[in-house]
């Protein structure tokens, strides 16, 4: 029962009068009755529902208990395992202001550190943080380092097969776009191709934004993602909304930066390994229904200045009895579910062989090998999209090569002075310039002419591509035609007089320098990457910031780049052997 203070004190002060005893307690029952007919209308009801959550929760505490009390030995669930360690290992991170930070002298705090330490308290077991970041959280509850994960983890389809979250959720952020306030971006729009966005390394929404075919720059911690944009380095980061409240509370960071749009709800959830914790997970659902309801939640919250709105509905949600089931459980129907990060989390038809060799990987050589990238269809489908656009990429670039190699070669011999200084000039800046610059150049020059896009970066890339390496070709083919152009009196034959066969010739002398800068232009493909070109490179790197594990992931590129190089060199091989000596033989 709660009581108003104001009918408290009336209450002692009609006892402390000394009025006659029949009419003190007349008296004193009225109030009370005033009392209850003031209480806020869920108050009296919500005892109960609180009471069954947590009675719940002591019950199953008890007999996990009586379990450990047997013995610690052998297979046991995980809240077992607690109670015998006397001791409940924590996933924190180091880094998150407000939520959870390790100061110099290594102590934890913040709202999910003060959360992990209810939790201890109720198991009546000491608290052992363990030190987490967005790559590792669910690595870390696999390999048993970690018995409970609470570090601003989003629940998400994806990761509800990869972990246990805990229902329901104890908090919930949206993703925001933050850059500086004369940087025009305020819709999806805007954020086009070609434009690069910084993003913390395994990030639920990265895919989102690989997705639209948005540039991510990856960084390990939200303080780097901060000096990035404070120093100049990235335009745009994209960070959950909770981790800019403290910088937008100070003047002067908000004076300079703001958020120019958001997106995608997620909420949070605690996260326990998905085998061997059933009685665990239940336990802590138990909890977290009461939290909710006795504001736990929202107190601790509140004591590290966060945006309650969400806990506030949460708390009357979970006050309601339709919100509990007599387990103490919540009841389905009230729970968020998690978000949907990807357009098809469905698993490939060869998910299962993939896993297999992942543990084949994992007992023959002892080493971890993480392909999830193939099983999921939304990734798979990004992959094949930017295979496809890998393979346009380098056939643009291969027959843009030649264009410009035989379009340089007969300019460069050209009877107009002009067109030949021309000419001389384009192929010095061509094989003098960086390619990275002069891929910035070609992406400064598109933008200039034509909304950029997916498909205007890949046209950009090929014509770049085919200008640096034709301009080496071109000067080949220019010193070939010279040398097998001379005639009998040492005079070079106009362009006019070129014969079948000096023209044969030409390709025959310069072949070996065609052959390199095609197989250099298809080398040199991942770096439309830089420009916005949605190619397997881009595509790749785009999934690391998405995935934890980066290994399996360099190995299908390696994998991939290595078969396409192979595969160009023995085409040119064929058409050599084919061509190229037959028309020595004629020449």
């Amino acid at each position: 029962m709660i009581w108003h203070p104001d009918l408290r004190d009336a209450a002692n002060r009609s006892v402390a009068i000394g009025t006659p005893g029949r009419w003190v307690t007349l008296r004193s029952l009225i109030i009370v009755l005033i009392g209850l007919a003031c209480l806020h209308p869920g108050a009296v009801a919500q005892e109960p529902m609180q009471s069954t959550s947590l009675v719940a929760a002591k019950t199953l505490l008890l007999q996990a208990r009586a379990a450990s009390a047997q013995g610690c030995t052998g297979e046991s669930d995980a809240l077992v395992r607690i109670l015998c360690a006397g001791e409940i290992k924590v996933g924190l991170r180091t880094d998150y202001p407000r939520f959870s930070t390790r100061d110099t002298s290594g102590r934890f705090q913040g709202f999910e550190v003060d959360l992990a330490r209810a939790i201890a308290e109720f198991l009546e077991v000491r608290l052992v943080p363990v030190a987490v970041e967005p790559r590792n959280r669910i690595p870390v509850l696999a390999s048993g380092s970690a018995d409970l994960v609470i570090a601003t983890m989003g629940h998400t389809i994806l990761r509800d097969g990869q972990a246990r979250f805990i229902l329901p959720h104890y908090y919930r952020s949206r993703t925001v776009i933050v850059g500086a306030h004369d940087t025009q971006v305020s819709n999806w729009d805007e954020l086009r191709a070609g434009r690069t966005a910084c993003v913390p390394l395994g990030a639920s929404f990265n895919i989102l934004l690989a997705q639209r075919h948005v540039r991510l720059m990856t960084f390990e911690t939200p303080l780097q993602l901060a000096d990035a944009l404070n120093f100049n380095r990235c335009a745009i980061i994209v960070h959950d909304d909770t981790y800019f409240m403290s910088r937008l509370a100070d003047a002067g960071w908000a004076e300079r930066f703001g958020i120019k749009f958001d997106f995608a709800p997620l909420p949070w959830g605690m996260a326990v390994a998905r085998t061997g914790s059933h009685d665990l997970g239940q336990l802590l659902g138990m909890l977290s229904v009461g939290f909710h309801a006795d504001g736990v939640f929202r107190n601790l919250a509140a004591a590290h200045r966060l945006d309650l709105s969400f806990l506030d509905q949460q708390r009357t949600r979970f006050s309601t009895p339709a919100c509990v089931q007599s387990d103490g459980l919540p009841s389905p129907d009230c729970l968020i579910p998690p978000a949907d990060t990807s357009t098809d989390d469905r698993p490939t038809s060869f998910a299962g062989s993939l896993t297999n060799i992942e543990a084949r990987v994992r007992d023959w050589l002892g080493m971890g090998l993480d392909l999830s990238i193939l099983k999921s269809v939304a990734t798979f489908d990004l992959m094949i999209e930017g295979i496809l656009y890998s393979l346009a990429l380098i056939c643009g670039s291969m027959v843009s090569t030649l264009c410009f190699s035989f379009g340089f070669a007969w300019a460069g011999r050209s009877p107009i002075a002009p067109v030949r200084w021309m000419v001389a000039g384009l192929s010095a800046v061509g094989q003098s310039t960086p390619m990275p610059l002069l891929m910035f150049f070609g992406y400064i020059v598109a933008g200039g002419v034509t909304y950029y896009s997916a498909w205007v970066a890949l046209l950009t890339a090929i014509l770049v591509l085919g200008f640096y390496n034709g301009s080496y070709t071109g000067r080949a083919l220019i010193d070939a035609r010279q040398a097998l152009a001379m005639n009998a009196t040492g005079m070079i034959s106009p362009a006019g007089q070129d014969s079948g066969a000096i023209r044969r010739g030409t390709i025959v002398v310069a072949w070996s320098q065609l052959v390199s800068f095609l197989v250099n232009a298809t080398k040199g493909s991942p770096a439309a990457d830089m420009i916005g070109v949605p190619e397997f490179l881009a595509v790749l790197t785009d999934l690391t910031a998405h995935l934890p594990d980066r290994v399996g992931v360099y190995l299908v590129l390696l994998v991939f780049y290595s078969a396409l190089v192979l595969l160009v060199i023995q085409a040119l091989a064929i058409i050599e052997h084919r061509v190229i000596h037959m028309w020595a033989r004629k020449t």
